[in-house]
């Protein structure tokens, strides 16, 4: 999410037809993230309007300490996750975000026989029981870093920690997660 900081300052000076500059700007990004975490294409759009209605109400806070995309996904990513718990998500319990994205046929070929589909099959669903497993802490760094992709700086910037933070917490997350799958 990458917002020019410009239009961050003249939204906050109140100027006209800024905050509407700033929605464009980031609507696309702001809406494809919810729809990866929540799955659901209505879903994702009230959980985009409610991360609008929150920068409205938030962006004169923000105090430009990091880039304000990375506040805007951080915001992004809490609506989200106060919709899963409010639903009652499995994803908010415990798995990954984005856990609904991850299907074990698309880890397979059309070639791949019944047993490699019910191996796969079987590793995803440890997978899933072992990440409900993790603390908060080593889910979230798990989801940020592997499920979304984004660097070690992006991830210690959107969690508030120092990237050094990150990789030991993301290795400690890997071995327990190795444990607990038994992989």
């Amino acid at each position: 999410m990458d917002v020019d900081q410009a239009l961050v300052r003249a939204v906050q000076r109140g100027e006209k037809g800024a905050m509407d500059a700033l929605i464009r700007a980031s609507y696309g990004d702001v809406y494809a993230l919810c729809r990866r975490l929540l799955g659901d294409p209505a879903d994702a759009a009230d959980a985009t309007q409610e991360v609008y209605v929150r920068v409205v109400r938030s962006v004169l806070a923000f105090r430009g300490e990091s880039a304000f995309g990375t506040w805007l996904h951080r915001v992004t990513v809490n609506v989200c996750m106060t919709a899963l718990r409010r639903r009652g998500d499995v994803r908010a319990r415990g798995q990954s975000a984005g856990y609904a994205d991850f299907e074990p046929d698309e880890l397979l070929s059309d070639d791949d026989g019944p047993e490699a589909r019910a191996e796969t099959a079987d590793l995803a669903g440890r997978t899933a029981q072992a990440l409900a497993q993790l603390s908060e802490d080593a889910r979230e760094v798990v989801v940020l870093r592997d499920v979304q992709g984004l660097s070690t700086k992006e991830t210690a910037e959107l969690l508030g920690v120092t990237e050094g933070a990150v990789k030991v917490r993301l290795h400690r997350a890997h071995a327990r997660l190795r444990e607990l799958v038994g992989a």
